[in-house]
């Protein structure tokens, strides 16, 4: 017994330092190309570092672009503890915000506490049934789940564009095609006047969640099982496609409430663009994290750090590396 804690402490120390030594790696190439063409790396990255944790307003930014990240990655990681590759978090991320601007749209009349647990229940059903196509194709007749999830985030897109200049437009809008702004009801809680809102929490509750489940229960052994070998799972009698079956769906509900937080919480409506490309970032997150729950929120809080350091020196003006930086 003595000796497996060993290995396994062995492992976790082995693969820290690999992950150090690749950020590392990382920064140090990036400053050579910052010497390069003429800058400061040390400035670069203080300025960074204070765009991203400088104060208050900095941090709650931070927290901000890294609450999407942190659920498409979760999403990402639940698929993959038992198997399967989910590539198509981003789409499920816009099915989740379609799902919940519908409803904010059609019952904006109930209050924030009947209203809000309805665009979230609609938003998880969307996800889970854009994430469930893929899953049933790959679990019955063989076809690549990454090729389908992958290709499908192109039609989420464009469903989105049919809505937004179709029946869901705003009729007074003139400019960028959107729809109609939602009920103040329909507004996820922020945090001490900040744009700090309650989608963190979801993604927080979830790590967590599944932090205990997997170590701890029958259910995390048997999913860790058909992730680690399915041929010995499907020996052991385990219904392995049932499970991924469910994985899947459980991780595009997951990543559709990325979508719900950023129209309910951040935008106020659908819009396009309201993605910049959470769900892809969340996938890079999750493999840096090597699918850990806890490590997911750790390394998406460093992730969305980088954004919204990069943010504030275009909000200022500042060229860093010799390229003008604009925002809306």
């Amino acid at each position: 017994m003595l000796s497996v804690n060993r290995e396994k402490i062995r492992q976790i120390c082995l693969y820290t330092a690999g992950s150090l030594f690749a950020v590392i790696l990382a920064f140090a190439i990036t400053a050579i190309f910052l010497l390069l063409v003429g800058k400061d790396p040390i400035a670069v990255y203080g300025g960074i570092y204070q765009g991203a944790f400088g104060d208050s307003f900095s941090l709650s930014e931070t927290l901000v672009a890294a609450t999407p990240i942190m659920l498409c990655a979760l999403g990402v990681a639940i698929a993959q503890w038992l198997g399967m590759m989910n590539v198509g978090v981003e789409g499920q991320l816009y099915l989740g915000a379609i799902g919940a601007t519908f409803v904010a749209l059609n019952c904006s009349s109930l209050p924030a506490w009947q209203l809000l647990p309805l665009m979230l229940l609609a938003a998880a059903i969307c996800g889970g049934i854009w994430s469930f196509i893929p899953a049933v194709l790959r679990v019955t007749i063989g076809v690549s789940e990454v090729i389908v999830t992958l290709l499908m985030n192109y039609i989420a897109l464009l469903l989105v564009e049919f809505l937004i200049h179709g029946s869901w437009e705003d009729p007074t809008n003139v400019s960028w095609p959107q729809t109609a702004a939602f009920p103040a009801a329909a507004e996820l809680p922020h945090f001490f006047g900040t744009r700090v809102h309650l989608g963190i929490v979801f993604a927080i509750i979830i790590a967590i969640v599944f932090a205990i489940l997997l170590p701890t229960t029958k259910i995390g052994f048997i999913s860790r099982v058909i992730g680690s070998n399915p041929d010995a799972a499907q020996y052991a009698h385990y219904k392995v496609k049932r499970y991924q079956l469910w994985a899947m769906i459980i991780s595009g509900a997951v990543a559709a409430l990325a979508g719900f937080s950023q129209v309910s919480a951040i935008e106020g409506r659908l819009r396009s663009g309201l993605s910049p490309g959470y769900g892809y970032t969340g996938f890079l997150a999750c493999w840096l994290a090597r699918h850990n729950p806890i490590a997911i929120i750790i390394v998406s809080v460093l992730i969305g750090g980088l954004l919204s350091g990069a943010d504030s020196h275009g909000d200022t003006g500042t060229d860093l590396i010799g390229m003008e930086i604009y925002t809306q």
